[in-house]
């Protein structure tokens, strides 16, 4: 080894002990800072609030297949009324994997933050308490508190306020739907420094996530029913006026027996009966509609209730 090598492996070398004796003089600072960097992780963490995540599981108990009951006859009524029931015979279901798509609209969310929760022995819409929190949260973000109570929207078009988009994204920190899709089970979550709260929109997000499904699921069938009703509705109030009208005209001619009387008599008992054979179709197609209502609407089971963490 040349001399150059030699002295460039002496300078590359580190001296321990030389390392060690500045290591050691500078204790005092080295041990002050460790004191104070530790006090101030202390102190972080006490001041931090405490997060209480509840959650809930259940299980929707999809159908296999619903045939529509009565037929023919059901659905040549849902045809009348422009109701296309051909799928309902195969009862399209809506697929676990599209429930985070609920969850993620907006509909959902607005509905979330105006339902109402008990905070403090007092009564709070969602939406102002969370307002409230994040005014005094050093680290989140600050909102324009405005006095305004959120009502649902009842429009297929919606309009969102930078203030809602921005209590959106807390919900997407605090808020989670998760599915097991080889289990076939689904679990909600939330946290907030409040447990009874966590609880409470926990259970809220669960109730409102299976209405939505059920109002998806049984959309066809309930506008079948509906149109069945109004139906059977006005065809017994016309059964109903030509049994006074018969009534009228029999009491009217009690003691005439010519053949005109006849003639118009068995035309309005024709016609009373033909109204009567009508009403009660109806009224059987409106029990045939409550019928699949009932099937079309999914049952959910839970597992594991939403509990105070």
């Amino acid at each position: 080894m040349n001399k150059i090598s030699k002295q460039q492996v002496s300078e590359d070398e580190i001296d321990l002990i030389e390392l060690f004796k500045k290591v050691y003089l500078e204790k005092k600072f080295i041990l002050i800072t460790t004191i104070l960097a530790a006090l101030f992780g202390v102190v972080y963490a006490l001041f931090q609030p405490n997060k209480f995540t509840s959650s809930t599981t259940f299980i929707p108990q999809l159908s296999s297949g619903v045939k529509t009951v009565g037929g023919g006859s059901l659905s040549g009524l849902a045809s009348l009324a422009g109701i296309n029931i051909g799928g309902l015979e195969s009862s399209s279901e809506f697929p676990p994997t599209l429930y985070p798509q609920v969850v993620d609209g907006i509909p959902f969310r607005l509905d979330l933050l105006s339902s109402k929760i008990k905070f403090n022995n007092n009564e709070y819409v969602a939406k102002d308490y969370f307002l409230e929190k994040t005014s005094f949260d050093f680290f989140g973000m600050i909102f324009n508190k405005e006095e305004q109570v959120l009502e649902p929207i009842k429009s297929d078009i919606y309009s969102v306020t930078q203030e809602d988009e921005n209590l959106f994204k807390e919900l997407d920190k605090a808020l989670s739907l998760s599915i097991n899709e080889k289990e076939g089970f689904i679990t909600i979550s939330f946290t907030d420094s409040n447990k009874n709260v966590a609880a409470q929109i926990t259970k809220i997000a669960q109730n409102l996530l299976q209405e939505k499904i059920i109002e998806f699921k049984n959309k066809s069938s309930k506008e079948m029913l509906d149109f069945a009703t109004k139906q059977y509705s006005e065809k017994k109030k016309s059964y109903e006026k030509l049994q006074d009208e018969r009534a009228v005209f029999v009491d009217k001619n009690i003691n005439i027996s010519s053949s005109l009387f006849q003639n118009k008599l068995s035309r309005l008992e024709s016609e009373v009966n033909i109204s009567e054979s009508i009403v009660q179709q109806l009224a059987t197609q409106v029990e045939q509609a409550k019928l699949q209502v009932n099937k079309d609407t999914p049952v959910f089971t839970t597992i594991k209730p939403v509990t105070i963490p």
